[in-house]
């Protein structure tokens, strides 16, 4: 490195501490700009544009286009360079959005996805965020790309929190299905795109000229370039909703829908490892409903309900004494999932909603009836009830019961200040039945706090207790306070955290108990112009320490990546040093395969550090890699580890993938070596019509599983569904290879009125 950019690189990190003692930033500055004001056009009664993903009709051509759209990267602040033009009409049943994407070399647009909801960041794509109630928190987001996908979520605190940042109860629900269509066209000037969104699919205030929030985000890949409708600093993402434009002019009516999805589904089980005839033939309905109570509320309810559509869990491999976690992926538990959320995100969450209908096995629990209200009450009140009851499970062929029926009830209430917020929550589980003891019970409390201290600090904070029955543990607290400062330069943050050794949350998640942890990050974001091939240096570091309640070192965790390099086409490079400290209590297992054989780690006191060169290649390249290769110690042994992953793509319609994760440890008291194969691939005959397959090979368990899928969907992700699930041995230690398979057909339809 020459001095000149060595002294530059030094001038960037001193003015990151001087933003930090009290400077301006740039992000700030451009807070406090003037936002994009635009006006929603109104299509004459009865007039209604046709959604076929051309652009080129009358009554588009009388609604006032916003095309001054910014870069964020790579030149921020600087016009885009290709032109975009968004124009919004409004009638009583529609929200109406017309995108025109031109582009001056229109054969080198980039489509890497086909399917619903798929990642929009490797492909050319627009992404429109709605804030309904212009509250700068809060917002939908509609995306999609040329090849016509539906991409939706929601937004709560700015993304900010939950699983984004992990903090606080924000976030971004992108699993959200909603109700609307989008069709896509490439033309002569680039690529378009119409959106239909029913007003019934938004929560909103009515009444006559109302203002919402908007901002858009368009991606040029083969560029790799992102441009805003109004500007967007970076450090942030178009979830920053704060800094949205203004759509005004907005006449909207009360909202009071009912919509009604029944389903029927058939399913045929062999299962060789639970029951004695193994053969079960099963068939099934089942009914969700929902009902827009206000334009702002919305009442849920399911009866008998199913998921046999819903995609299996990616098997992950355990080399802690702590359990795994894995996402929710059920529908009806996704729609304002944020507002349920209490703690801190996948270490002490008050609510997990994979707690009611699912063993900790993954195995289904039948589910009776449940309902939700979820919305808002006025004067920023946010409102979350959700009600479910589930029958037991009992082990045919032993007789045993793996759980009691029970009865979930969450209550959360929440209030927005400005863009800060705070608020409570009730969890309680309740036994019921002949098979549930009599105390059988467990309830949990919390409070929390998230508190938009400066333009760019976060402070999140929470209390909670919970209470179970003496021989649970009975009573105990947990709590956590944390700040996150971001700007377009540099991110830092730091967090305490302390749990009860009897603080159990039954229905929620909860990593490890009994600790208090200090925890602090950094992260610079430095652009070398002198360097054009790099786009990004981001060097990045964290450290965590866990003590036990009376201060003694339990264990720690400490990420050092002082060199990572992104490209400018978007490949990514890096190498980076992993320390940890452990001190188990007692022995614990960290294999076992399924002849029995057994390694443990003795108690004792650990160090161990491992370094690591991860990168990637252009992700939206036919063909394209990602390599992590470790080396280094494990507790007392040493550990070497590959984890690849190659896909590749066929145009936008067959993508496949397939991994290979290997970790090799020797340790004084064993060695074993154990190997993940996941293998993914995908055929969209439509933007919704696809077929889906996930195959994975797990050398410690010996299995081989297949997870096919074929969705044929309609509207809001219902449709008719196919499934074949399959689990086999692959060990030369039991005499059967079928452990297990099964065949489901399911069709689900929407009515709404």
């Amino acid at each position: 490195m020459t001095a000149i950019p060595l002294r530059r690189f030094v001038r960037v990190v001193l003015a990151c501490g001087w933003l930090g003692a009290g400077g301006v930033s740039l992000a700030a500055a451009q807070i406090g700009a003037p936002v994009p004001q635009l006006t929603v056009g109104r299509p004459a009664e009865g007039e209604r544009p046709v959604v076929d993903g051309r652009v080129d009709e009358a009554v588009w051509a009388r609604a006032e286009p916003f095309s001054a759209f910014i870069q964020q990267e790579p030149n921020e602040g600087e016009p885009a360079t290709e032109r975009t033009e968004i124009r919004f009409l409004v009638d009583r049943q529609n929200l109406s959005i017309a995108v025109v994407c031109f582009d001056s070399e229109p054969d080198k647009i980039l489509v890497s996805q086909s399917r619903r909801d798929a990642p929009l960041n490797d492909t050319d794509s627009v992404q429109i965020l709605l804030d309904t109630f212009n509250d700068g928190q809060n917002a939908f987001v509609f995306g999609t790309n040329p090849f016509g996908i539906e991409y939706d979520g929601q937004v709560t605190a700015e993304g900010q929190g939950g699983a984004q940042r992990g903090e606080g109860t924000g976030g971004i629900n992108l699993n959200w299905d909603a109700d609307w269509t989008v069709r896509t066209q490439r033309t002569e000037r680039g690529w378009e795109a119409e959106f239909a969104i029913p007003l019934k699919t938004l929560r909103y205030n009515p009444g006559d000229e109302r203002t919402w929030g908007v901002n858009v985000l368009r991606n040029v890949r083969r560029k790799n370039e992102q441009v805003f409708l109004s500007p967007v600093p970076r450090g942030y993402t178009l979830h920053r909703v704060s800094v949205a434009g203004k759509l005004h002019g907005l006449s909207l009516p009360a909202r009071r829908d009912i919509r009604l999805l029944p389903y029927v589904a058939a399913s045929v089980n062999d299962e060789k490892t639970l029951r004695t005839d193994t053969v079960d033939r099963n068939g099934d309905v089942g009914l969700d409903f929902k009902w827009g109570v206000r334009a702002d509320l919305t009442l849920d309810v399911t009866v008998n309900t199913d998921f046999a559509q819903v995609e299996a869990d990616e098997q992950q491999v355990n080399l802690t004494r702590f359990p795994l976690f894995f996402p929710e992926k059920r529908p009806f538990f996704l729609e304002n999932a944020q507002l349920f959320q209490l703690g801190q995100a996948q270490a002490v969450d008050l609510f997990f909603s994979r707690r009611i209908g699912l063993s900790e096995t993954g195995q289904p629990i039948d589910i009776v009836a449940g309902g939700r209200l979820s919305g808002k009450l006025g004067g920023g009140y946010n409102i979350g009830v959700l009600n479910m009851q589930t029958e037991a499970a009992v082990n045919d062929r032993l007789g045993q019961t793996l759980a009691p029926a029970s009865n979930f009830t969450v209550a959360r209430l929440q209030r927005e200040v400005g863009r800060s917020n705070f608020g409570a929550m009730f969890v309680g589980r309740q036994g019921v039945g002949g098979r549930a003891p009599a105390d059988d019970y467990n309830r949990a409390y919390g409070l929390d706090l998230g508190w938009q201290a400066t333009t760019n600090g976060r402070l999140n904070a929470f209390l909670a207790r919970t209470d179970s029955p003496r021989r649970k543990g009975g009573s105990d607290y947990a709590g956590r306070a944390a700040y996150l400062y971001v700007n377009e330069l540099w991110g830092a943050g730091g967090a305490y955290t302390q749990v009860g050794d009897r603080f159990n949350p039954e229905v929620g998640f909860l990593r490890r108990r009994a600790y208090r942890s200090v925890e602090g990050r950094y992260n610079l974001s430095y652009q070398p112009k002198q360097w054009p091939w790099i786009r990004r240096i981001q060097p990045h570091t964290s450290f965590t320490v866990f003590t036990d309640l009376q201060n003694r070192l339990e264990s720690s965790q400490g990420h050092w990546h002082f060199f990572d390099i992104m490209t400018r086409p978007g490949a990514r490079f890096g190498y980076l040093f992993d320390s940890g400290q452990d001190r188990p209590r007692r022995p614990f297992t960290i294999y076992q395969d399924v002849t029995g054989r057994r390694v443990v780690i003795p108690a004792g006191q650990y160090a161990w550090i491992r370094g690591t060169f991860e990168g990637h290649t252009n992700l939206s390249a036919p063909i394209s890699a990602m390599l992590w290769h470790r080396v280094g110690s494990y507790y007392n042994g040493d550990y070497h580890g590959w984890d690849l992953t190659v896909a590749l793509r066929a145009g936008a319609r067959l993508l496949s993938e397939i991994g290979w994760k290997r970790d090799d440890i020797t340790l004084p008291g064993g060695s074993f070596r154990n190997d993940l194969v996941p293998m993914k691939i995908s055929y969209a005959f439509t933007s919704l019509a696809s077929l889906q397959g996930l195959i994975q090979y797990n050398k410690q368990a010996s299995t081989l599983s297949s997870n096919i899928r074929l969705a044929l969907l309609n509207r809001s992700g219902t449709g008719f569904f196919l499934v074949y699930n399959d689990r086999r041995d692959t060990s030369d230690f039991t005499p059967d290879e079928l452990l297990g398979r099964s065949f489901i057909v399911k069709y689900t339809r929407l009515f709404d009125y």
